[in-house]
């Protein structure tokens, strides 16, 4: 049976459904993003009358095309829109209507309209992490106009600061954080700790990564812990939680706008290009699967590093150079 017969028998949900059986090949948070645009899709060609499986290219670059100029998306959002769109045909089995140059052609254009990359997070670097701990503790008005009792303050800055310790330490994504439980810790006798990551983004089939943790985190964890069991959650906030109080937090400190849960990544990334660690070292660290994000995050720490750096840097003859003939 070739792929335009097949498509016959497989309508838009059935489609949804092989998502589902074929979710182990990406991660959860990727699953669940791809299941989001495909729903979009699907309403949008029904709406049209065109078909959402098998989708003709050019039907597909018209959506996306809409998308950007309609809606404003962004052009990393219409990535994400044709990937979920390529990823349900390739789990059916069908040809990717995302290789055609029509939708080659409408993303390309998209990030040339759109000028220039997602705007980056401000790195939360060693600094910033001093100026947040200096206040972290300090009472602060809540939404009702009314200043928080010293016991919250203390207690709400404590979990901020072994937050932002722990995040930084491990490069870990907002999603990774959120997934911790205690049992994923253990204190090695120095005093430092270990952290285990059973599943993220870049591990899909939840080999796992190890990774070290300071002593001060460590400290500052056991602070928060009182007596919590093994299988509860570290920090129990959503991923938008957390994002939400890493920015009070650089806020309160008088760090500034820009910085997200993204924030102790970047800079811990940027902290280490700093001292010198290069970048294959960089993206075990973060568990980068690709140079590109670390290069971007670090690209003014390591400018000095460049070509032309370098000659700058290197010791010049003082002899004349010798005549010839």
């Amino acid at each position: 049976m070739d792929s335009s017969a097949r498509a016959v028998l497989l309508t838009p949900s059935d489609a949804q459904n092989r998502i589902g059986l074929s979710g182990h090949e990406v991660s959860r948070n990727t699953l669940r993003s791809y299941r989001s645009q495909w729903r979009s899709f699907v309403t949008w060609a029904d709406e049209r009358g065109s078909p959402a499986v098998p989708a003709e290219p050019e039907h597909v670059a018209v959506y996306l095309a809409e998308r950007f100029e309609q809606h404003g998306h962004k052009p990393a959002t219409l990535r994400v829109a044709a990937a979920a769109i390529a990823y349900v045909h390739s789990s059916c089995g069908l040809p990717n209507p995302c290789n055609h140059q029509d939708v080659k052609r409408t993303l390309r254009g998209a990030t040339r309209v759109a000028g220039k990359a997602q705007k980056q997070a401000k790195g939360l670097t060693a600094d910033a992490l001093d100026a947040i701990e200096a206040v972290a503790c300090r009472r602060r008005l809540g939404k009702n106009g009314r200043r928080e009792s010293a016991q919250n303050a203390a207690r709400r800055g404590s979990v901020d600061i072994a937050l932002v310790r722990l995040m930084r330490d491990a490069l870990l994504r907002v999603s990774e954080c959120a997934a911790l439980t205690w049992s994923d810790i253990e204190t090695a006798p120095d005093g430092s700790g270990r952290l285990l990551i059973r599943r993220s983004k870049t591990d899909p089939d939840g080999e796992g990564a190890v990774l070290f943790v300071s002593p001060q985190t460590m400290a500052a964890l056991a602070s928060i812990r009182n007596g919590a069991p093994a299988e509860l959650r570290v920090f129990g906030l959503s991923p938008n939680q957390i994002s939400l109080r890493i920015k009070k937090a650089a806020a309160t400190a008088g760090l500034g706008d820009g910085f997200s849960g993204h924030s102790p990544r970047v800079g811990m990334a940027q902290d280490l290009a700093r001292i010198g660690v290069e970048l294959p070292s960089l993206m075990t660290a973060g568990r980068w699967r690709s140079p590109t994000m670390p290069a971007r995050y670090t690209r003014n720490e390591t400018a000095d590093r460049g070509a032309v750096a370098q000659f700058y840097n290197h010791p010049r003859g003082t002899g004349e150079p010798p005549r010839m003939g």
